[in-house]
């Protein structure tokens, strides 16, 4: 099967880089695949699960959270915010940003810190899923 090159990188460093055959990304209309030799194009990226297979076709999985990618003469630039490895992701510290966006989403302020609420209870709440979800025991 075909590869492609695919760079994910954190707003702080970069998180994984490698060939792969095939990649997920959840995106604002829903799940994005994408295939060797794909067309150019950029996709808004949301909070949630982005999957990968790699050559070996061993399948990884990623949360992630707000961003965009870009694919660009076959090779794949994933920008977020931030991403982790499910084993990562410690669900207690989780739970508690969960709780704290909803009661800062009840404050109802201003729609900017409503907003900011939102997008830490979308993330708080995929990380969640990803993590319960998680098979491999972590």
């Amino acid at each position: 099967m075909n590869t492609f090159m695919t760079r994910i990188i954190e707003a702080e460093k970069p998180f994984y880089e490698g060939e792969m055959t095939s990649l997920i990304v959840p995106a604002v209309d829903g799940d994005y695949g994408v295939l060797a030799m794909h067309q150019n194009l950029v996709v808004a990226i949301i909070p949630g699960l982005l999957r990968f297979q790699n050559p070996d076709g061993e399948w990884q999985e990623v949360s992630v959270s707000d961003g965009m990618m870009r694919i660009e003469d076959g090779e794949v630039l994933v920008l977020v915010d931030s991403a982790e490895w499910p084993y990562e992701i410690d669900i207690e510290r989780v739970k508690a940003k969960e709780a704290a966006a909803r009661e800062a989403m009840l404050q109802k302020r201003s729609v900017r810190e409503y907003t900011l609420a939102e997008s830490s209870l979308k993330r708080a709440l995929s990380r969640i899923r990803i993590k319960e979800a998680d098979h491999n025991g972590y």
